[in-house]
């Protein structure tokens, strides 16, 4: 019964792994390449928003150790951004303060990128949609 019960246990250890995401540097490599079409597009209305998004929380259940709170935050930032009303200022400054809080992170993943799958993140600028100034008044 003992030999049966960990036959079972190894056997389920091994469907659990088959059924996770793999997180190897080469895989998430290629899963980010092939997502770059979605990651380069101006983002200019809702569904590419979406599609911004979703392509960052699918890349986010991939990534390798080595960036994988790092590339979270960008994750995080991108549904942050996704949510922002450009007409209202204090909005416009939550997506502001979570890019300042996530700049290092972007800076590890380029970096992490550029040397290991040996191209570069595009930019993450213009997420949060167009930003105004608002007129000052003196």
């Amino acid at each position: 019964r003992l030999l049966a019960g960990a036959l079972a246990v190894s056997a389920l250890a091994g469907l659990v792994a088959c059924t996770e995401p793999t997180t190897s540097g080469a895989q998430f490599c290629a899963a980010l390449d092939e997502q770059m079409p979605v990651l380069t597009t101006k983002v200019t209305d809702q569904l590419a928003v979406d599609a911004l998004v979703a392509t960052y929380v699918d890349l986010d259940e991939r990534t390798p150790l080595a960036i994988e709170e790092s590339w979270h935050q960008l994750t995080v930032l991108v549904q942050t951004a996704a949510t922002v009303v450009a007409s209202d200022p204090e909005s416009v400054q939550t997506v502001a303060d979570a890019a300042y809080a996530t700049e290092r992170s972007a800076r590890d993943v380029a970096t992490w990128v550029a040397q290991t799958c040996g191209f570069s993140m595009p930019e993450m600028a213009g997420v949060e949609g167009p930003v105004t100034t608002p007129p000052t008044t003196d």
